[in-house]
């Protein structure tokens, strides 16, 4: 069984494994689920699989919506054949939404029946509407959308290293970074664009050997003028997803792990989660009164900061959601719309938060299965709309950067209706 395991080795590195610039403490959760989950691998490939068992048990307790751990354990259910443990490793994993090639893990057909069947069926089905607001032909990489209050689209371009307004006739220089440089994710507030600026190797004029700092700028909206630039001393910064909240910015950084803020919108980005506790933080938002600020850890899940006490929460996944491979968020009223595109098929989430988001209640999958839901990237909540890229054309570039093809799929932006 050693292939089906290096094969769920590789399922858990692209899921739930760290960058590799980032020191994960082994006192947190996902230190600790590492470790638990590299024994209960190492134990099964030693054939003791009752240890394997135990361990990978462990590891589900801190992360009960791995799928690498849902599928380890049903493997080393199945070879101690214990068949109805197994089956009811693999319900959980089905119940969540995830979808199991049965080609790639032939092992499981010793258990799979019309039950398992019927969920996995459930899990690709088409699954609610998407209105087409805009097609973009060419190569452009778009990694977010900002809707200003007049509705015009404000978009990046990550293959171009360009920010502007998007229409019809396509996308608008507005601001233009240094070659190899763009914008991983923008916000506007009180009429000023904020961005998060790294190096990529999917975009033009990329250099690996450049010295080009990952920074956060101010920048006028009218002219595209830089009116300001934040960053730090750390070298191996790469910020990515931002969140203009009600005082402060909040930026993530997926080399390090780290989660940053900008008091007040001025003076110097200070560290607001430590490197070591989360592998790859992607979107944040705070709650209506600015008291909690939640981050979406692709790893790992979400977590909760509590931004008076400066405490830091894994929420749990609840029955039947799964957390992780998640990309945006974003508050609709006093639930999230949550981008998931770290699982097949790439889904568009409402988490119906407790009153204090303190915990995760129910997730809902809104949008599923459309043909132009296609590695979705950022957006934006405007009233009842969910505004994004839907088509982002991540899909076009492979592991290296390189171009797949000669005519790439169009960029889509869309938007689905949300309600109260």
């Amino acid at each position: 069984m050693k292939t089906s395991l290096i094969a769920l080795a590789v399922l858990a590195t692209v899921i739930a494994g760290p960058a590799a610039a980032q020191k994960i403490d082994p006192a947190s959760d996902l230190g600790r689920f590492h470790a638990l989950r590299t024994e209960g691998m190492a134990a099964l490939q030693k054939n003791d699989r009752q240890t394997a068992l135990d361990r990978l048990t462990q590891a589900g307790e801190i992360l009960p919506d791995s799928p690498s751990v849902l599928l380890l354990k049903a493997q080393a259910a199945l070879e101690l054949k214990r068949k109805p443990a197994a089956r009811a490793a693999l319900i959980d994993y089905l119940k969540r939404g995830l979808v199991l090639d049965l080609a790639r893990y032939p092992e499981f057909n010793a258990i799979w029946d019309a039950d398992l069947e019927s969920l996995q069926a459930a899990n690709t089905a088409r699954t609610g509407s998407l209105k087409t607001l805009n097609r973009l032909t060419g190569l452009n990489l778009m990694e977010g959308v900002a809707v200003l209050d007049d509705g015009t689209l404000l978009a990046t371009s990550l293959r171009n290293g360009v920010v502007g307004p998007l229409s019809d006739m396509g996308l608008e220089k507005r601001l233009s970074l240094r070659a190899g440089a763009a914008a991983n994710a923008i916000a506007v507030r009180e009429g000023v664009l904020w961005a998060s600026t790294s190096t990529s190797r999917q975009t033009v004029g990329y250099a690996p050997d450049a010295k080009i700092t990952s920074k956060l700028i101010k920048v006028d909206l009218a002219t595209g003028k830089i009116l300001a630039q934040f960053e730090d001393t750390r070298p191996d910064r790469r910020l990515a997803d931002l969140y203009a909240g009600k005082e402060d910015l909040y930026v993530s950084d997926g080399n390090t792990g780290e989660v940053l803020r900008l008091n007040g919108y001025q003076g110097k980005l200070q560290v607001l989660i430590p490197e070591g506790y989360l592998g790859s933080p992607q979107g944040l938002v705070e709650n209506a009164d600015a008291s909690a600020l939640i981050v979406a850890d692709y790893a790992s899940g979400l977590y909760r900061v509590d931004l008076g006490k400066g405490t830091l929460t894994r929420l749990i996944a609840p029955d039947g959601a799964a957390l992780l491979g998640i990309d945006g968020l974003y508050r609709y009223g006093n639930d999230l719309i949550a981008v998931q595109n770290g699982f097949k098929p790439n889904r568009i989430l409402r988490l119906r938060m407790r009153a204090d988001w303190s915990a995760v209640e129910k997730a809902e999958v809104l949008l599923r299965g459309h043909p132009d839901l296609e590695e979705p990237s950022g957006g934006q909540v405007i009233g009842d709309r969910f505004v994004f890229v839907a088509r982002s054309q991540w899909s076009e570039f492979d592991d290296k950067g390189n171009i797949r093809r000669a005519t790439p799929a169009p960029v889509v932006i869309g938007e689905i209706a949300l309600k109260p």
